[in-house]
């Protein structure tokens, strides 16, 4: 059995950001959706505790470069803060968007 810790989850953050962030890659992003009981395609709660590896191998030269910089990856998408241009007819301008060949 792998050793485990508890990790709160930052705001905005997908299980890739979180690997980034513990392991300095990637690489262990489908283990920890696994460990948690969860897609690796599923948002995960600002504030969630989650188990984490604490025995994995470290990428130590992209955690020094994070921690050096006080970075936290996180590249979630908040789509509710996307506002989605008019489309249709009424709203195209032609020779813009609106293109006739």
């Amino acid at each position: 059995m792998e050793n485990t810790a508890d990790f709160k989850v930052y705001e905005q953050q997908i299980w890739e950001d979180i690997s980034i962030y513990l392991y300095g890659k990637a690489d262990y992003a489908m283990d920890l959706a696994i460990l948690n009981n969860m897609s690796v395609t599923e948002d995960i709660a600002p504030g969630k505790m989650i188990k984490i590896f604490t025995d994995k191998e470290l990428n130590r030269l992209v955690l020094y470069s994070l921690q050096s910089n006080n970075s936290v990856p996180a590249t979630a998408v908040d789509l509710s803060m996307i506002e989605a241009e008019p489309e249709g007819i009424g709203y195209w301008i032609i020779k813009k968007n609106f293109i006739v060949k």
